[in-house]
This record gives C-alpha cells, sequence and structure tokens, in this order.
C-alpha cells in the first residue's frame, strides 16, 4: 500500500520475531538467580498483602500519586497522599469533576516518559473540568520484569485504597473512575477494579498493550478482565510477539494493523539504535509498536474530527481480505476515548488499518470480486487507484482472496490516508508480476507467451466502511472491460438506471483467452 503504511512483509516479521527473542534474552539476563522460581505465578500476591474484596492499607505503600496541573516535569506536580485531605486541597483536586488515573508500565531506567504528560494534558484539553493523576510506581517497576509483574498486585491495592479513600472524603462516584493503564499498568489497573464489585464497581478501565509475559492465558483474576470494571477496553499493538497480550481482555479489544507490526516502526532501525544507544537501542526499537497504543489513544483525545474506526473480525487475516467492514448490531466502534460502551458477545476483536504518525486515521473501503467461467484461479497482480471529489489515492496493491472454498466470490480491503468524499472513478492496472519458474515451465509446455490472456471486467462496487455507502463503478468502453498484462484501465460512476434487478455487489472479473467464449 502506498498512501498509508498497513503492514510488513514475511522478511520483516522475521527480523522483529528474532528482535523480540533477543529483547527477551537480554530481559532473562537482568535476573539474578536469587530472585522468582520460575514457576511460580507473576501475579501472586505480594507476601505483606493479602487479597480480599475489601479495600484495607498495605502495610508499606511504595507508588504514589500526583495532580497533573500543566508541564511535563514531573517535580512540578502535586503530590496527593492518601489520608491526608490537606493534600487534595493543596493540589487543587475538584471534588465534583471526573477522576482519570494514568498508570505507567515497566521500567528499564527509572524516568517518567514524555507520553504520560501529553496523554494528561490531552485529557485536560478534551475534557476540560477532570482530575487528572498520575501514579508513580517507579520504585517497584524498576526491576527485572518478573519482579515488577509481581509487584504490580500491590500496586493495584495501593490505587485501589486511594479510590476508597476519596469515595469516603469527598463522596467520589466510582462511576466517575476511568483507569488507563500501558502495558504492567494495565493489569495494575485490573487488580485495581477487582476490589470493587457490583454496583461500586469502577466506570472504565482502558488497557493500552497490556503487558503479555506470565499474563497470557492466565485466569481473569490474575490479569485485566471484563469483570474489572463496568466497561473495559482494550488497545493491541505489540501482541503477536509475546510483549503485548495476544487474547481478549475487555468487553472491547482492538487489534490496529493486526496487532503487531505498526506502520512507522522500521525494525531495520534497531542497528542504528543499538550504535547510538548501545543495548539501550533495543527496547527503543521494540517500544515503538508497543507504546503505539498509547499514541493511538492521546490521537483519540485532540484530533476528534477523525476517530479511528475498528471492525468486529474473527482475525486479522479476514479483515486484511475485506470481510468485515460492516457497523450493523454493533459490529463497528471507535477506537480511543470515544469509544461506544456496548457489551459485545463473543471473543472477537476490532481490527482496523493505521497511518504511521499522528492523525492515525485511514479511511477503509470493501472490494468484493466475483470470478465466473474459471478453469484455475485467477493469478494477476492488480494495482488500483481511486478518484473523489476531495482527492485522488496513488496506486495501491489490491489481493483478491477467496471468501469460502466453494464460492466465486473474491474480496479485498482498499485503506487511504485521507478523505475522498463522493468516488468518481478508479483505475485498474495488471501488473502481471511473474517469476522466473513461470516464463521456464510455459517455454516447456509451449504456451508461449500469456499476452493473449485477459481479464474481463464487468462493474467494480467499492463500500466504504467509515460512512457504509456503496459506489458501482462502469467501465468506459461498454458491458465488458478487457484487461490485459500491464495495461491500465479506468472505470468511471455507473449511470443511476444501470442496475434494474438486485444483484450481489460484486467487482466481476473474467479471466480467459481472447477470442473464447466466456459466457
Amino acid at each position: 500500500m502506498t498512501d498509508t503504511e498497513v503492514g510488513g512483509t514475511g522478511a520483516t516479521m522475521k527480523i522483529l520475531t528474532k528482535t523480540v527473542l533477543s529483547f527477551i534474552f537480554l530481559i532473562l539476563l537482568t535476573i539474578t538467580g536469587s530472585q522468582l522460581e520460575a514457576k511460580e505465578n507473576t501475579t501472586s500476591a505480594v507476601e505483606e498483602v493479602h487479597q480480599t474484596n475489601d479495600v484495607k492499607e498495605p502495610l508499606v505503600v511504595k507508588s504514589t500519586f500526583h495532580m497533573h496541573l500543566q508541564g511535563n516535569v514531573f517535580e512540578d506536580m502535586c503530590k496527593i497522599l492518601p489520608f491526608h485531605p490537606d493534600t487534595l486541597y493543596t493540589c487543587n483536586y475538584n471534588t465534583s469533576s471526573p477522576l482519570v488515573i494514568i498508570i505507567h508500565g515497566w521500567t528499564l531506567n527509572g524516568i517518567m516518559e514524555e507520553w504520560i504528560y501529553r496523554m494528561a494534558s490531552a485529557l485536560k484539553t478534551r475534557l476540560g473540568h477532570v482530575n487528572v493523576l498520575i501514579n508513580d510506581w517507579r520504585p517497584l517497576a524498576f526491576k527485572p520484569y518478573p519482579v515488577a509483574a509481581k509487584n504490580s498486585r500491590q500496586v493495584g491495592l495501593d490505587v485501589a485504597t486511594l479510590l476508597q479513600w476519596l469515595e469516603e472524603t469527598t463522596q467520589l462516584s466510582m462511576d466517575k473512575v476511568h483507569l488507563i493503564g500501558y502495558s504492567l499498568g494495565a493489569h495494575v489497573a485490573g487488580f485495581a477494579g477487582s476490589h470493587f464489585k457490583k454496583a461500586r464497581k469502577l466506570g472504565r478501565i482502558t488497557g493500552l498493550d497490556p503487558a503479555g509475559p506470565n499474563f497470557e492465558g492466565v485466569p481473569a483474576f490474575d490479569r485485566l478482565s471484563p469483570d474489572d470494571a463496568k466497561f473495559v477496553d482494550a488497545v493491541h499493538t505489540f501482541s503477536k510477539t509475546g510483549i503485548g497480550i495476544r487474547q481478549s481482555v475487555g468487553h472491547a479489544d482492538f487489534y490496529p494493523n493486526g496487532g503487531s507490526f505498526q506502520p512507522g516502526c522500521k525494525i531495520t532501525d534497531i542497528y542504528e539504535n543499538v550504535y547510538y544507544f548501545g543495548l539501550q537501542g533495543l527496547p527503543k526499537t521494540i517500544k515503538c509498536a508497543h507504546q503505539r497504543a498509547v499514541h493511538l489513544f492521546t490521537d483519540s483525545l485532540l484530533n476528534t474530527d477523525k476517530e479511528m474506526t475498528g471492525f468486529r473480525c474473527r482475525n486479522d487475516a479476514a479483515f486484511d481480505k475485506g470481510l468485515c467492514l460492516d457497523c450493523k448490531k454493533n459490529r463497528c466502534n471507535t477506537l480511543g476515548y470515544g469509544i461506544k460502551k456496548v457489551h459485545t458477545k463473543g471473543t472477537k476483536g476490532f481490527y482496523l488499518k493505521t497511518g504511521p504518525q499522528t492523525p492515525f486515521k485511514v479511511y477503509h473501503y470493501q472490494v468484493k470480486v466475483m470470478l465466473v467461467n474459471l478453469i484455475e484461479p485467477v493469478r494477476a497482480s492488480l494495482s488500483m487507484s481511486v478518484t473523489g471529489t476531495k482527492g485522488e489515492t496513488t496506486p495501491q496493491s489490491v489481493t483478491l482472496s477467496q471468501e469460502y472454498a466453494e464460492n466465486t466470490t473474491y474480496s479485498s480491503l482498499f485503506a487511504v490516508d485521507s478523505e475522498l468524499g463522493e468516488l468518481q472513478a478508479l483505475r485498474l492496472h495488471w501488473k502481471e508480476e511473474r517469476s522466473w519458474w513461470t516464463h521456464v515451465t510455459d517455454f516447456m509446455s509451449g504456451s508461449g507467451s500469456r499476452q493473449d490472456t485477459e481479464l474481463s471486467v464487468a462493474r467494480i462496487r467499492l463500500k466504504s466502511g467509515e460512512s457504509q455507502e456503496k459506489t458501482w463503478f462502469c467501465g468506459q468502453a461498454g458491458n465488458i472491460t478487457h484487461l490485459k498484462p500491464l495495461e491500465e484501465q479506468e472505470f468511471v460512476r455507473c449511470p443511476p438506471d444501470t442496475f434494474k434487478r438486485r444483484t450481489i455487489g460484486v467487482v466481476i472479473l473474467y479471466s480467459g483467452a481472447v477470442g473464447s467464449c466466456c459466457m
């Protein structure tokens, strides 16, 4: 895809896998022999805290809470101490405003990252009257990963303790509480929410690429789950590698770009990063995709006119085939702060494509194709460009995929990074990319050149995922447009009276030799 990066090649994914394995190996190198036993559940409660449904003040509270007022200097923030009401007054805590708590994840350097300040500022810009607190648990997070993961349960109890104190002191309604946790912080939010049951459940928890190691596949009470708040949403951006959790953990789980490779995150940058930053360059490279969930959520706060839409689908492969651009019965939803709080049944996630930088929104189109009279599957490498009243796309590859084994209907996904307006025309180009082996087999079989092969295109239909509008295109030369290798043909919007009978919305392609009977 040219207009927007939407995926990686197989070679890139292999490099990515090797990179992740190297990263995990470096993590293991930081663990000394006197630390945790490998079989111990990393999310079990710390020794001095007994898990219970009632919130109790832990014996040692090592995490702190800081009121974000403005700026990006942590030391300038105002510290709120549980059980010290005077700190609420000092920090200008507004008892009538909702509360958002941002919870960071595991740290390799003990530094509060810039994204936290940007998100806090974006929340205040979007909501206006809101209390934004930052949960600082770096003393417990700046540890070998298994230790930090183990500590996440205590930090969840710290957060729950604060919330119960605010509930008793300021009559804070738990329905007005929104916890936003990144990586390990997502599970911290889940542990905090697990202390509030039934009517006292927290209003919302958002997990931003929740951590995967030692949380994937464990019971719901040992990780973030839909039970932890009235509404739980999660954004998975680095899940296939094992860094982020792959399984569904909320009422709505989003998988941008399949939940793995993210546009703009170049794995090949690892060499440059290692050269300049040493071993810190490796996590810096991997962090790009893992932390993309954070930037997508912040983008949703600031670019309200460019909300990103995700579509329910069984997996990313089916989504890439263009099979899931349907919004009926809550099959689509908005990624980020403006999500519709709808509880969907089943474990299907919401899939979407994004661009490489803010604003991340792209526009999705479904191309449906029906191939008839085929002796064998069509092997044609096509590219397509679309023109609308607001702009034109550059040519993009279109891979036609068969919906069902015994069905002649093919489909594809087409995504662009700018709004096209009302669609006017499209161009279809047959690139005819052939391997050397195909040339050899043609020569040995005596089939010769394939210049006598063509695609006969009847009509083309595009369906917009965002607007759900369907647009038909017809050839300019007549009912059938013949497309040969290396040729390009233009199709224009069909006249309104083109279809006088009910038909299935498809692109219809006929494949065969010139002059042969195709009907």
